[in-house]
Formats: structure tokens, C-alpha cells, sequence
């Protein structure tokens, strides 16, 4: 299932403001599409974030920094799920506009 920004951040109990930062990190090390929304498959990544976060007493940026680059270690070259998701994504909006003609 995917997840508008909003109801991500009802999903994790947790701050707007957070997880679009999350989305921009994420981006920014090609974890995410530019326009790809978070599914269940990123709830596990943000609760490590914030757990570290909480642990270490450190801002968003460092925890981000810390936690998410290990992510992109273990897809390292494999950019099929991404593009796997994207495009049941694409699916997903695509039957939802059907459903409203």
C-alpha cells in the first residue's frame, strides 16, 4: 500500500515536517523516485531513523545520515525493485482514476 506524506506520518506517529525531510533523504540517495510515494516498505526504515534518533539524542540529519546510507549499500546495482514499485505505483493511480470515470 502506498502512503500520501500525510497519512505516513499518521502510519508512524510522527511530524509532517519529518517525513518529508525522510522523502528528501531518501531521494537524495536514490532510495526513492522523485515523485514515488512511501509505501509499507519504508515504515521500517523510519522507525530505525527515529529509534536511532531517540537513542543517540542526535537531530533527524545525523540520524538520517547515519542510518540511511547502509540502504543504499545493500541495493547496490539493483535498481529492479524500485522500478518495480514505481510501476505498481503507476498502476495503483491509474485504476483508482478509472474507478472515479
Amino acid at each position: 500500500m502506498y502512503y500520501s506524506d500525510e497519512e505516513f506520518a499518521d502510519k508512524v506517529n510522527d511530524k509532517l515536517g519529518n517525513i518529508r525531510f525522510f522523502k528528501k533523504c531518501l531521494r537524495e540517495l536514490d532510495l526513492i523516485g522523485s515523485r514515488q510515494r512511501l509505501s509499507d516498505d519504508y515504515i521500517e526504515m523510519f522507525e530505525e531513523v527515529s529509534h536511532y534518533r531517540e537513542k543517540n539524542n542526535s537531530t533527524w540529519e545525523a540520524a538520517m545520515n547515519e542510518i540511511l546510507p547502509k540502504y543504499t549499500q545493500e541495493q547496490d546495482g539493483s535498481n529492479e525493485n524500485t522500478q518495480l514499485d514505481l510501476l505498481k505505483e503507476i498502476l495503483a493511480t491509474l485504476k483508482r482514476i478509472e474507478e472515479k470515470i
